[in-house]
């Protein structure tokens, strides 16, 4: 049964006039800058329209759609990221699949993504490894863009692993799932390519976060539990101790106030040859790669 929303209701059932009620009822949820494009995904997700599709077929929306719409702005209000409400979450072309046991993926992190796919080319053939997979996003979106790699996938949490081979059966996409917990265990294969958006925040600033990330992202997927390199240390000792192949690249995406460190934790470890911080679209240090020694 459908959970009825309570009014007070749009002034008729047109696009814009539901469109406008929407926004301003999320108005106390969000910020002004979100509402209009969570308004345009909600209106396209739960009508499974376009916009252009509804205008142009002169769509009126029907009263179980507006209560589906008002339940849906009752919980942004409460705080709930909307990628969890509506159980989606777009990523590089990709509609994931997303619930509270894993991380939402950012836009920073198809950054990331693309960086790589640059730096490796799309002929690339080899073996990359996703630490700490979530979702799956990072896995999926650099095996549908480069389709000769083998890609694989790990992380401590069972419940991510359901939803990551969720989505790697819902696009058909071969990607090996596991768990590992790679502060204590190090991964059986090796692989011309780590890649990793770790845990990297520390509790003491989860004051700062945003309700909707502290109270609803896993803790697991977003805190460090010693310091904010914790992760960053130990991914690059293991791929120091063979677990990358030599000439292959180690990608991590980074806490802003802490890429410059990373950067330099990678440098000092004399393990390899050269070491890119990437600043991303908006002027904040975000991303470091870089390439293992021949020799």
């Amino acid at each position: 049964m459908i959970k009825r929303g309570k009014g007070p209701w749009p002034s008729g059932n047109s696009e814009v006039a539901v469109k406008k009620w929407f926004i301003s009822r999320v108005a106390d949820g969000l910020e002004e800058s979100e509402r209009e494009p969570v308004a345009s995904l909600c209106l396209d997700e739960v009508t499974q329209m376009s916009k252009g599709a509804r205008i142009t077929s002169d769509y009126l929306f029907p009263e179980s759609v507006l209560d589906i719409l008002a339940v849906i702005a009752d919980e942004i209000c409460e705080g709930r990221p909307v990628q969890y409400i509506l159980g989606s979450a777009h990523f590089m072309g990709l509609d994931l699949v997303v619930r509270e046991g894993v991380l939402i993926p950012r836009p920073e992190t198809e950054e990331l993504v693309n960086a790589l796919i640059i730096a490796l080319g799309s002929d690339f053939g080899g073996d990359i490894l996703d630490i700490g997979t979530g979702s799956g996003c990072i896995a999926l979106a650099l095996k549908k863009h480069l389709s000769r790699a083998a890609l694989y996938a790990i992380d401590v949490c069972e419940d991510a692993l359901t939803i990551a081979e969720e989505n790697a059966r819902k696009f058909n996409l071969d990607v090996g799932c596991s768990q590992c917990d790679i502060l204590s265990e190090t991964p059986a294969n090796y692989f011309d390519v780590v890649v990793s958006n770790p845990p990297y925040i520390t509790h003491d600033e989860s004051s700062s976060l945003e309700k909707r990330v502290r109270d609803f992202e896993p803790s697991k997927a977003l805190f460090v539990e010693k310091h904010p390199l914790e992760f960053y240390e130990k991914i690059t000792e293991v791929c120091l101790g063979n677990t990358l192949k030599t000439g292959g690249v180690l990608a991590f995406e980074c806490h802003k106030d802490y890429a410059v460190d990373v950067k330099e934790l990678i440098e000092k470890s004399n393990g390899f040859e050269r070491v890119e911080l990437i600043v991303d679209l908006q002027g904040v240090n975000r991303h470091v790669i870089a390439i293992n020694k021949l020799n």
